[in-house]
């Protein structure tokens, strides 16, 4: 069995006739087109009421009657009829169409969705059923078994249904009712019994885009979606448009065609239903999604036109053997029509049509649920989008804050512990300084060091140059490398904070929007301003509470010391010179106190409590310097850890927290935007 057996391919090709054999329409008969008002029209009796349209459904003949003349009702403009109960509807569409338009972006598609809806709503029309599927299902055979009736129809308006889309590939086609047969561009109009039976015309749509055929679908009130019985809804076309369509319900599957071999109807729809099962659907508010309860039904259109070509054409044989060729056509023509299940199919429509009270209302609630849908998902996705926000900035904080501790927990001023000394820390390097100026005392700078060499003022040199060489010269080395890597730090955040502004400025998951949520000229202009306002790091930067302790040194306490040792001196001097003169005039005429070794005995104390005092004296000078020494190393190592707080703070994490500042509002802006659009949103969806 070939795969055009199978699956057919394209419309049955039936013979043609010219495009004069179509009668033309006199000008009182309004023309049947695709726009608004086509669907504003109503075929009924006007002048002559008593004249019904009499119709029988082929499927259900049991015998061969010629066809008996048709009385053609005259036909009338119909005065347009606003829709019962619109009013109700109208403002809802409106506000959502007011909601889409402002509140999200502009979204032009479902906003023009809307904005047919409420046209749509302006005046009354016949119902639509919309036909789908690819040239494989053969949809358009279906429509075409599915409009004739053989024992109503004429061969004008047979001929006009079965030629209507040669030489031409139309997106949409719309076949409506009316009494006599009419072609226009995109449309048909012709006297078909199931149209008339259901009042609702068959809108074929065949476009390529998805948007434009879920535009469609939209605009009528029920769906027949024909399927092939190998790839059923696996394909393209149907993919991204069963979830929308599904959650609207009013659908009816159709399989067409002959079944693979060794296979059954009931292994077919089960797939066809674990195929369904595996869609998506968020149905509407008062629906549910059941595959089991959607209805389908299996179809061979090439055998039910089959048979109604062998019945035309015996219908239409006048022959000598007449009966007996009306006989065999009808016989072919019961045997092949009931098995292609055509007529079950029509009465299954019929009655799923029926159960809609006022489609036009209804499919406007489903237009407006579905947009109300469309903008939740659009909530939805953007606090999906804010969630990643706020991730995203989150991270820089963290990245920030992260280094910034790093950085703090390697530095000089934080090493050290409670009760001992870490090599590199301030402390450290304090005591071995200490250590060396100790020395210094207890050497060349000791009392008896300085009364013998008469060299005070070398008190003041030595020291001074021992300070300038070795007063936190490792410490200052430190600070200086540390500079050096806060500087790096500094760069690598201020590249991340301005990636993190430009991601979330430019998200690609965003719809569609004049202004992403996220950009701030505001914040721009100020982290900008901030990047110019903001030194970077210097080698020195870090090292003016060392350079400034070692200056206090150098200009107070050295200066000081150099006094203290100054007077000392002078104080030694000044006492041994009055006790030996004192010793002496004692001793001479004419006082003579006292004898000659006794008075060089109190002559040579005197000297030696002289030095005692002096060295007394230089020993509270040391016990200041070193108070001043503890004061300012103690000091100085506050300072620069407020100094290195201070470059983290204003240098290094200026611009990345000013950057997650500012995106953080703009988040919890953007968050009760969002929360303001919900509430609309449930406001309308009860108001449907």
């Amino acid at each position: 069995m070939s795969i055009t057996r199978l699956v057919r391919s394209g419309p049955r090709q039936v013979s043609r006739i010219s495009s004069t054999a179509l009668r033309p329409v006199p000008k009182t008969t309004p023309k049947y087109t695709s726009s608004q008002n086509t669907f504003r029209k109503t075929h009924t009796l006007l002048l002559k009421p008593s004249v019904i349209l009499s119709r029988q459904y082929a499927s259900a003949a049991t015998a061969i009657r010629p066809p008996e003349p048709i009385p053609i009702p005259i036909e009338d403009e119909i005065i347009s009829r606003p829709v019962q109960g619109a009013g109700d509807i109208v403002p809802v569409l409106q506000d959502i169409q007011n909601l889409l338009e402002n509140e999200i972006g502009g979204d032009d598609v479902w906003s023009k969705r809307i904005r047919n809806s409420i046209e749509d709503l302006s005046a009354e029309r016949r119902g639509r059923i919309a036909v789908i599927g690819d040239s494989l299902a053969a949809p358009r055979d279906v429509v075409s078994a599915l409009l004739q009736d053989p024992l109503a129809d004429t061969e004008e308006s047979r001929r006009a249904l079965l030629n209507r889309h040669d030489g031409a590939n139309i997106d949409v086609f719309q076949i409506g009712h009316g009494p006599n047969p009419h072609r226009e561009p995109e449309s048909l109009s012709l006297s078909a019994s199931w149209l008339q039976a259901t009042g609702y015309d068959v809108v074929e749509v065949n476009t390529k885009k998805a948007e434009d055929t879920m535009s469609t679908l939209l605009s009528t009130d029920s769906l027949l979606v024909v399927l092939d019985p190998i790839r059923l809804i696996d394909t393209p076309q149907l993919s991204s448009l069963l979830p929308l369509v599904l959650s609207r319900g009013s659908i009816h599957f159709v399989v067409n065609g002959y079944l693979p071999p060794n296979t059954s109807q009931t292994a077919i729809e089960t797939k066809l239903r674990e195929q369904l099962s595996k869609i998506k659907v968020d149905p509407l508010e008062g629906l549910t999604f059941d595959p089991a309860s959607i209805p389908v039904s299996f179809v061979k259109a090439e055998k039910a036109l089959n048979a109604l070509d062998a019945l035309a054409a015996g219908l239409q044989d006048h022959g000598p053997s007449t009966s007996t060729s009306k006989t065999r056509a009808f016989e072919v023509f019961q045997k092949q029509f009931l098995e292609s299940h055509i007529g079950p199919l029509q009465s299954s429509l019929l009655q799923s049509i029926k159960s809609i009270s006022q489609p036009q209302l209804s499919t406007s609630r489903q237009v407006a649920g579905l947009a109300l849908s469309h903008v939740e998902n659009t909530i939805s996705t953007d606090r999906d989008i804010v969630k990643d926000a706020l991730h995203t900035v989150s991270e820089l904080r963290r990245g920030a804050q992260q280094g910034a501790s790093k950085a703090k927990h390697l530095s000089v001023a934080s090493r050290g512990i409670e009760g001992g000394l870490v090599e590199g820390s301030v402390e450290y390097d304090m005591n071995k300084v200490k250590s060396q100026l100790e020395e210094r005392f207890n050497g060349r700078l000791s009392w008896l060091g300085l009364i013998g060499r008469t060299r005070v003022d070398d008190v003041q040199f030595e020291l001074t140059n021992h300070l300038n060489n070795h007063f936190a010269t490792d410490l200052e080395k430190q600070v200086i490398f540390e500079s050096g890597r806060l500087s790096h730090l500094q760069i690598q955040l201020d590249q991340l904070s301005d990636h993190t502004i430009r991601q979330l400025s430019h998200s690609q998951s965003h719809s569609t929007s004049t202004t992403h949520p996220f950009t701030s000229p505001l914040l721009l202009n100020h982290l900008s301003t901030l990047s110019l306002s903001v030194p970077p790091l210097t080698p020195t930067s870090l090292t003016s509470p060392i350079l400034t302790r070692r200056e206090q040194l150098l200009t107070q306490s050295i200066p000081r010391l150099h006094s203290s040792a100054q007077r000392a001196l002078l104080t030694t001097y000044a006492t041994s010179l009055l006790g030996v003169s004192l010793s002496w005039m004692s001793y001479v005429p004419p006082i003579s106190l006292t004898s000659a070794p006794t008075a060089v005995g109190l002559g040579i104390l005197s000297v030696v409590a002289s030095l005692a005092l002096g060295q007394r004296l230089w020993g509270k000078a040391q016990k200041k310097f070193w108070r001043d020494w503890k004061r300012i190393t103690g000091m100085m190592k506050g300072d620069l850890e407020t100094r290195f707080d201070t470059a983290l703070r204003t240098q290094v994490l200026a611009k990345p927290l000013v950057a997650a500042e500012g995106l953080e509002k703009l988040i919890q802006k953007r968050e009760k935007r969002l929360d303001d659009l919900q509430d609309k949103v449930n406001g309308l969806s009860k108001r449907i």
